[in-house]
């Protein structure tokens, strides 16, 4: 039996694919670059008693693969206890896989540093045994690095701690007075906080001189603390203080209470302890050195899922609950969660979960999990994919023959490293051999050797980690989902009427509700031109807001709900006008009805057009304040009172990538080093309003060197094949040329099937600067092909990534919110249009609110419409928005939000760059003055005049 594996459906190409996933033929690539799904085998069946022992056995014979009884084990692995914590704080199951993948090492293999594992295991092992305690940042400083010193057999550390209590006599007498006198500060606390600054450096911050996320900073990744001047122990003793509030019982509580917020609490520790395994492992990742080389296998983690006993009643005692949440099914079930959780951190770890049993128990969510047909099904989907694609983990039925004939298993040949020495040994030669060639190149070459100055190297940003979207990924399509664009737009707008239902419900209650009126275009039946049409993302997020308002709203009598109410302006906002004067008529007609016919204002337009420039002047003279999406013409604004943009306008966009352009070494001159543009091509449409104002101002402030070139729908003679013809001339003519793509992103598209074979350019690398109309098809990565061939893009956005580490909470929150109600992987999610739309309501809503309780009085109900919300705009308002700071100054006019945030994001074949950012991205933080922490180069500022 021990030999066996259940022979069913599917069994054989499953533990073949469990053989090439610990041990991959190609293993430099497969552990660098590619991560396998966690898998969990369901064995349920009727009778509950023969769970274990079919749990036993598929885990059993899948262990036999790696580790023959009396022999060697083909790679490290863990195979997770079921008995129960030796004493309390032991009941974290990664403390066990610790001690298995960290101990044991293949022969003349390398063994595992856990420093990472080590540390958190030691800071937090007095408040596992005693939550009631609370240490300070300095206490768990000074106690973990005592374990180093104090405790240490030997080494410099335990030496200085040493040395203050050496006694100095005769001669040496003066050395002894000064340290006494210093000894404290120099031997004592300076090197404890040398340590403290090596940790916080580590887990906290960015690499140094390129600002890009680390991956060894894991702690802040996890946390999304952002940029702080606070260490570690700092931020690690606030967590410990929150985790002991839920684990200690105050009074007489519900005990019910208290056993989730203590499992919850143990979650964050168990998660803790993982996330900081994971980082050991994925920093012992294969490589060319003596210790690294001999790294060819994926760990492997077995994890046992009983069924789980029933929870304790309302009347359990706090003892009870504590038994429970310390017994195994406990341990396991917060252990597949952190796994879950940290997915991504796992798959680069090169880690291999297996967890067999009842996994029906462990309330699974749906969406986190692909659910297979079969084991066969199973072993299709457990398949290497590269890093950071998102994959879900797998949940697969195992039905088979259980009692005899059973698959017999043979044990995983891993690859063993030539020359079969230790690593220490090879090092040993490796060095003696280093120290010959020095010797021997230092004779031949260093009296003549010379070498000139090298060329400047290319502008880089910051990286984009990707911890759960693909953001290095293309973002997938319109219909990601499954649905198609009409589907998507039907289903957002029963999602807002539910929602509008609601509103009217607490209306009847006697609850204040207000209409909201958006504007947007008619969603194209074609998939391309749905994703730049912007209606589904902003109704996306506009009910997104609406649910978090209206849900404040129950709590908050002094909130206003909000009725959104949806109209279609047809194909390019044609009917916009029309609908402008249908809008204008309501909000006098029901101005004094204090209801949800009401009119306080409109949000919408995505496109800066002449007829939503009409559309904004009717509004605008029959007094209706306007919250505008993603329109961005400086001509929409000019000479209107109540229009307000939320994104940056053109004149701030186009000074920052003029600026941009002129002083970024973004154009290539072969072998990694870059130049910066002295030419600039500008591409504009004279009849596109937005196109022709934004490449207008562009080229002014690009100054001397500009040119433009016309392309328009209505010039038959100008077409994209020309535009590419006159580019690849004049980048023969001059290669350090940038072109500027202030045109709409279907001529973009059309332009770059273009250039190159068929403009006569092929393989000549060009690079092209692009407005925020490219975002949403760039973001899917459409153009990936040819920027690995020859295209260099940059183009601004009005968001960082998702996954960007100086997101604010409430641009981190709005980004799960959408990916839980939808899907990671479409178009929109990092492309501004969702934050944009959420912010513009949110700024009605509260001048809504505050227009509302400024005129109500005892048992008198307040007054909102068009002319007490305007008059709230014009006071200052300021929140954190997830679009960045949205900041109105009192009487700051129709102008976008003080300082937007505007970001140039660099999409490229191997992942996205955030090249530039500026303007302010945090509430109560100054706002970006330079364009990444290491540029000189200054961000423009807004005057709040």
């Amino acid at each position: 039996m021990a030999w066996e594996f259940p022979d069913g459906e599917g069994s054989h190409h499953f533990t073949q694919a469990f053989r090439q996933a610990v041990a991959p033929p190609n293993w430099r690539r497969a552990l660098r670059s590619e991560g396998l799904p966690l898998v969990a085998l369901d064995v349920d069946t009727e009778d509950v008693s023969l769970i274990g022992e079919r749990t036993d056995q598929v885990l059993t014979g899948l262990e036999h693969m790696l580790a023959v009884p009396g022999e060697h084990t083909a790679t490290p692995y863990a195979r997770l206890s079921r008995r129960p914590p030796e004493s309390p704080g032991k009941e974290y199951l990664t403390l066990q896989a610790a001690a298995s993948l960290c101990g044991s090492t293949p022969p003349k293999g390398a063994r595992l540093s856990c420093r990472n594992l080590r540390l958190m295991r030691d800071v937090t092992e007095e408040f596992r045994a005693d939550p009631g305690r609370h240490p300070t940042a300095r206490e768990l400083r000074d106690r973990t690095y005592s374990l180093r010193a104090e405790e240490a057999d030997g080494g410099v550390l335990h030496w200085l701690a040493g040395v203050r209590d050496v006694s100095f006599e005769g001669v040496l007498a003066p050395v002894g007075t000064l340290i006494a006198l210093f000894g404290q500060q120099v031997l004592y606390t300076f090197p404890r906080w040398c340590w403290a600054a090596w940790w916080s450096r580590r887990l906290l911050k960015p690499r140094r001189l390129t600002g890009r996320p680390n991956r060894r900073n894991w702690y802040e990744q996890w946390r999304r603390l952002g940029t702080t001047e606070h260490s570690l122990f700092h931020f690690v003793a606030e967590l410990l203080q929150r985790e002991s509030a839920r684990l200690v019982p105050h009074g007489d509580e519900a005990t019910e209470g208290f056993g989730a917020a203590a499992d919850e609490a143990r979650q964050d520790l168990e998660e803790l302890l993982l996330r900081a395994l994971l980082a050991d492992l994925q920093a012992a990742r294969p490589g060319r050195g003596p210790w690294s080389r001999r790294r060819r296998t994926r760990r492997v983690l077995f994890l046992d899922l009983p069924p789980v006993p029933a929870r304790p009643g309302p009347q359990a005692s706090v003892e009870e609950w504590n038994v429970r949440l310390r017994s195994y099914p406990a341990m396991a079930g917060r252990f597949l969660r952190a796994c879950v959780s940290a997915s991504a951190q796992l798959r680069a770890g090169g880690v291999v979960v297996v967890a067999a049993g009842r996994p029906a128990d462990y309330d699974l969510p749906r969406r986190h999990w692909a659910r297979c047909a079969n084991l066969r099904d199973g072993a299709d989907r457990f398949s290497p994919t590269p890093l950071p694609t998102v994959v879900e983990p797998l949940l697969v039925p195992l039905r088979g023959r259980w009692i005899g004939g059973g698959l017999h298993v043979l044990p995983v040949e891993s690859p063993r490293p030539w020359p079969r020495i230790r690593p220490a040994t090879e090092a040993s030669l490796m060095a003696a051999a280093v120290v010959g060639a020095l010797i021997v190149t230092s004779v031949r070459f260093l009296p003549g050797g010379s070498g000139g100055p090298a060329e400047p190297e290319c502008f880089r940003g910051q990286a984009v980690t990707a911890a759960q979207q693909g953001a290095q990924e293309p973002a997938g399509s319109a219909d990601a989902d499954g649905n198609t664009p009409a589907e998507q737009y039907k289903a957002i707008r029963a999602s807002i009427d539910a929602l509008n239902s609601q509103a009217l419900k607490a209306e009847r209650r006697d609850k204040p509700v207000r209409r909201v009126v958006y504007l947007g275009a008619t969603v194209p039946e074609d998939r391309e031109e749905a994703i730049d049409n912007g209606a589904i993302p902003e109704l996306r997020g506009l009910w997104l807001a609406q649910q978090r308002l209206n849900a404040a709203a129950v709590d908050d009598r002094d909130r206003v709900r909000v009725y959104v109410d949806v109209r279609d302006t047809g194909e390019k906002f044609a009917d916009a006008p029309a609908h402008a004067k249908s809008v204008v008529k309501q909000a006098e007609r029901h101005k004094e009805s204090k209801d949800h016919r009401t009119v306080v204002g409109v949000v919408g337009f995505s496109e800066s057009r002449s007829v939503t420039r009409q559309a904004a002047k009717i509004l605008n003279d029959g007094q209706i304040p306007v919250i505008a999406t993603t329109a961005t013409a400086d001509a929409m604004q000019a000479d209107l009172t109540y229009y307000r943009p939320m994104a940056p306008s053109n004149s701030r966009e186009s000074t920052v990538a003029a600026q941009f352009a002129r002083h970024a070494r973004t154009i290539s001159t072969g072998e990694g080093q870059c130049t910066t543009a002295d030419h600039a091509l500008v591409v504009h449409d004279p009849n596109d309003l937005f196109s022709d104002e934004l490449g207008t101002m562009f080229a002014k402030k690009f100054g001397a060197g500009a040119e433009k070139l016309a392309l328009s729908e209505q010039s038959a003679g100008v077409t994209p094949d020309d535009i590419a013809r006159t580019v690849c001339a004049r980048v023969k003519k001059n290669p350090a040329t940038v072109v500027y793509w202030a045109a709409r992103v279907r001529h973009f598209s059309a332009f770059v099937e273009r250039y190159g074979p068929d403009s006569g350019c092929a393989g000549l690398p060009l690079t092209v600067l692009g407005s925020n109309d490219l975002t949403s098809t760039a973001l899917r990565g459409k153009y990936r092909p040819y920027m690995e061939k020859w295209l260099s893009l940059y183009h601004t956005v009005h968001v960082l990534p998702e996954t960007h580490q100086d997101n604010s909470d409430e641009a981190g929150t709005l980004f799960r919110l959408y990916v839980q109600a939808f899907t990671a992987r479409d178009p929109w999610l990092n492309d501004g249009h969702v934050a944009l739309a959420h912010d513009a309501l949110k700024t009605l809503s509260l001048a809504t609110d505050r227009a509302y309780n400024s005129t109500s009085g005892h048992n008198r109900p307040g007054t909102a419409n068009t002319e007490l919300v305007k008059s709230k705009l014009d006071e200052e308002l300021s929140f954190q928005g997830a679009s960045g700071v949205v900041q109105f100054p009192e009487r700051y006019g129709a102008k976008p939000p003080l300082n937007k945030a505007l970001v140039i994001l660099h999409p490229t074949a191997k992942g996205l760059t955030v090249a530039l950012r500026c303007g302010a991205f945090k509430l109560n933080e100054p706002a970006r003055t330079h364009w990444i922490p290491e540029s000189r180069q200054a961000c423009p500022a807004d005057s709040n005049r």
